[in-house]
């Protein structure tokens, strides 16, 4: 039956002739899938401007709230007003005045 034949009374049989078919399922129960996104990284350098190895996620970072504030291992020496110290997870130490150290 054509659609232009189908009227009225003629509806209900036209409605029984469609070819329903189900929709075969891209994937199966039990297929393993891997939906690939891409999420922002962040490449980073260190104070002197090296890169650091690998990209890191946005959830990955943490945003400071006193960028300039360095954690000391420990002090060194002492001398007059200064002090040498050694930073937390840095390779050099410095001198810094007495003053800084909280």
């Amino acid at each position: 039956m054509k659609p232009c034949e189908v009227n009225a009374q003629t509806h209900l049989d036209a409605y029984t002739h469609i070819a329903l078919f189900d929709k075969k399922h891209r994937f199966n129960v039990g297929d393993v899938v891997r939906i690939i996104t891409n999420p922002v990284t962040y490449l980073l350098e260190d104070m002197k401007g090296k890169p650091i190895l690998g990209g890191f996620y946005e959830q990955e970072l943490q945003k400071v709230k006193y960028p300039d504030v360095y954690l000391v291992e420990r002090v060194l020496r002492r001398k007059n007003d200064k002090v040498y110290v050694k930073w937390w997870g840095l390779n050099e130490n410095s001198w810094i005045d007495k003053n800084n150290i909280v």
